[in-house]
């Protein structure tokens, strides 16, 4: 689940602010967590929106809106992670998918990465996390 090297956080940072703008959604029920992951990404330079469910970020995308990199928790009502992410990918949406999630258990982890992520962290992210899937997004 890991993305090799890390770059020096500076140095991202950097080449994020100097290259297009990324368009980024949180969908986290946790308004803790959402504002500590919608800090994080907007030192990076992204441009951040919030979802409290998966529902409302299949709403989003079924409104026409569009995202390059999704951060989705597990575990919220109305809709979950992992049914966010299968019917995301149904709909055809490509866009980079990355569970962010409380449990730790491998079972829970390759369950939430079968329903079609690009990778898993345990919460909350940090700089060298958001650093891996910044890169990763950006080599692809």
């Amino acid at each position: 689940m890991g993305f090799g090297n890390v770059m020096s956080t500076s140095k991202t940072i950097k080449n994020i602010d100097t290259e297009k703008k990324i368009y980024v959604l949180i969908v986290e029920d946790d308004l803790l967590i959402q504002k500590i992951h919608k800090v994080i990404m907007t030192k990076f330079g992204t441009e951040v929106q919030l979802a409290a469910n998966g529902k409302e970020a299949v709403d989003l995308f079924l409104s026409g809106t569009s995202f390059d990199l999704i951060l989705t928790d597990l575990e919220m009502p109305i809709m979950d992670g992992i049914e966010a992410t299968k019917q995301l990918r149904s709909m055809g949406v490509t866009s980079m998918i990355v569970g962010v999630t409380s449990r730790n258990q491998d079972s829970e982890i390759q369950a939430f990465m079968k329903s079609g992520l690009n990778a898993c962290y345990v919460k909350p992210l940090n700089a060298e996390k958001v650093t891996a899937v910044l890169n990763e997004l950006k080599n692809n």
